[in-house]
C-alpha cells in the first residue's frame, strides 16, 4: 500500500480503493486454471531457453578445450614425445567430459526456481481435478 499524508482537511465517508501499477507477483493459488495453463507453458519456455543457453556455454567450452588439448598435444608430439602427447590428449580428453556433465547436468539457480514452480502448478492442477 502506498503511503500518503493527506492532512486532516480530507473527509472520505465511504471505503477508499488506491490501485497501483506496482508489479507484485501473483500468488498461483489464486490463478484460475487457464491462467495456470499459461504460465506452465511460459515456464517450460524459459526452461528451453535456458538449456539452449548452458548448450551454447558447453559448445564453446568443448571448441576451445579441443583446439587447445589439441595444440598442446601436437607440439609434444613433434618434439618426439609421443607417450606424453597420448597422456595430454586422454587426461584432457577425460577432465573436459567430466566438466561438461557436471556443468550441464547439474541444475543451475534459475532451473530448480523454474522447476520448483512447475512442480507447484502441477500440484495446484491435480488438487483442483484437472490433470
Amino acid at each position: 500500500m502506498s503511503d500518503f499524508n493527506a492532512g486532516r482537511d480530507i473527509n472520505v465517508g465511504r471505503d477508499i480503493h488506491i490501485q497501483t501499477e506496482a508489479s507484485q507477483p501473483k500468488s498461483l493459488s489464486i490463478c484460475t486454471n487457464s491462467e495456470l495453463f499459461d504460465e506452465r507453458t511460459h515456464r517450460r519456455a524459459l526452461l528451453s531457453q535456458e538449456r539452449k543457453r548452458q548448450f551454447k556455454f558447453i559448445a564453446f567450452f568443448w571448441v576451445f578445450a579441443v583446439l587447445t588439448i589439441g595444440a598442446v598435444a601436437l607440439y609434444f608430439y613433434f618434439q618426439g614425445d609421443s607417450s606424453l602427447s597420448s597422456l595430454i590428449l586422454g587426461l584432457g580428453g577425460i577432465t573436459t567430459v567430466f566438466y561438461s556433465i557436471k556443468f550441464f547436468e547439474q541444475p543451475s539457480e534459475f532451473e530448480t526456481r523454474q522447476l520448483a514452480v512447475l512442480q507447484e502448478i502441477r500440484l495446484l492442477l491435480r488438487e483442483r481435478g484437472i490433470e
